[in-house]
């Protein structure tokens, strides 16, 4: 009797293994393995996810799937089969323009398709583009020795800021290009000014380098405009 007991519960235990290690059908998933980075960060030698950016999936159609916030987003991620949009970003898109007093800060956007079938794996590397610019000042040499005092004013579309030696302010591409003034006052009081100069000509990713020489350019203010990719976009060590 206990004998056949064993054998009665050796066979339900068996069923329900089966049952566990089995699904049912239109049960299945996949696996989609991130590699996702800021353009103009240096390249990862290991599979990364960059901190700073957050993920949000959708199914086809629109349909809000999963979302994950800077920080953590992880590495791989289990998804039903089917067609899905992801989208990589700073958290930043709606509040970067008010930033760091004004100034602004980078922004980071991309979206891509993936299809996903069962028992897929599929691994996606994103490099997620910056979607504004940015404008530094550059001084001369011994400047602050000559001057007392300056502003420097940026204007694009509806915003004006002001910033320092050293620091930048982003903007937005669709504004059309930004305007800069220098305003300084010398030692012996004396305030020296040149107009709003415009210029138009800007790319999402660049960083603009009003770089300032003593020579009176009555065409740029004496100002020489260096154009590069904004490799370095973050905003903690800024001074307001």
């Amino acid at each position: 009797m206990r004998r056949l007991l064993y054998i009665i519960l050796g066979i339900v235990l068996l069923t329900a293994c089966q049952q566990d290690e089995l699904p049912t059908k239109g049960q299945g998933s996949a696996v989609l393995e991130l590699d996702l980075l800021r353009a103009g960060r240096p390249t990862m030698t290991t599979r990364a996810v960059d901190a700073d950016l957050a993920v949000a999936i959708y199914k086809q159609g629109g349909i809000p799937y999963v979302q994950y916030a800077a920080g953590s987003v992880p590495k791989k991620i289990v998804l039903e089969p089917g067609i899905f949009k992801v989208i990589a970003y700073t958290e930043n898109q709606d509040t970067w323009q008010t930033a760091n007093g004004g100034k602004g800060a980078a922004c980071y956007y991309a979206e891509t398709s993936v299809e996903m079938e069962n028992d897929m794996v599929v691994r996606l590397a994103l490099e997620v583009p910056m979607t504004n610019y940015a404008v530094g000042l550059e001084l001369p040499e011994h400047f602050t020795e000559l001057f007392r005092s300056y502003t420097f004013t940026l204007r694009s579309g509806s915003r004006t800021t002001a910033i320092q030696q050293g620091e930048k302010a982003y903007f937005d591409v669709a504004d059309g290009g930004f305007s800069y003034a220098l305003r300084a006052t010398n030692t012996d009081g004396k305030t020296n000014s040149h107009s709003a100069i415009d210029f138009p000509d800007v790319e999402a990713g660049k960083l603009f380098t009003l770089r300032y020489s003593y020579d009176s350019d009555a065409t740029s203010g004496g100002v020489d405009i260096v154009i590069t990719d904004d490799m370095e976009t973050d905003d903690t060590n800024v001074t307001l």
